[in-house]
């Protein structure tokens, strides 16, 4: 993987990691009740989890591409892959893959058509799921070089 790459993913996983600790901290200090309530909590939240999911696409593309694979033409085909290929476990994979939906119900519905309960609940339950992909990228990477 050349310098470039490595630099690019660096910038990724910096990005997803202070999203996801301002995640953490809005999810300290909100209850379900005031978020609906609060647009701009709403669209912190949405925004965060939306660029969270792409800087996790990017990461994977960049690591397929590396290891000589073609990306997929889907989101949740990339996540997918790389479970195929023994970078994320199954587990990971599959999540990974149901969060590259929720990435696209974000980006391509707004308002109402965004189910807040669905957005909050990933709040209170799903932010591990970073760690945990950003944790087996890692590890491959570790075991590539």
């Amino acid at each position: 993987m050349d310098d470039r790459t490595v630099d690019r993913i660096v910038e990724q996983v910096t990005y997803v990691r202070e999203s996801v600790t301002l995640l953490a901290e809005l999810r300290e200090t909100v209850t379900l009740s005031t978020y609906r309530d609060d647009r701009r909590k709403r669209d912190i939240v949405e925004r965060e989890f939306q660029t969270s999911i792409e800087a996790c696409l990017d990461i994977g593309s960049m690591v397929l591409q590396a290891n000589g694979e073609t990306v997929p033409e889907t989101n949740a085909d990339v996540f997918r892959l790389l479970a195929t290929k023994g970078i994320l476990d199954e587990s990971c994979g599959r999540r990974m893959a149901e969060a590259a939906g929720f990435r696209n119900v974000l980006a391509h519905q707004y308002g109402t058509d965004i189910n807040d309960e669905d957005v909050f609940n990933f709040l209170q339950h799903d932010l591990d799921l970073f760690g945990t992909y950003l944790r087996q990228i890692r590890a491959h990477l570790d075991e590539e070089t």
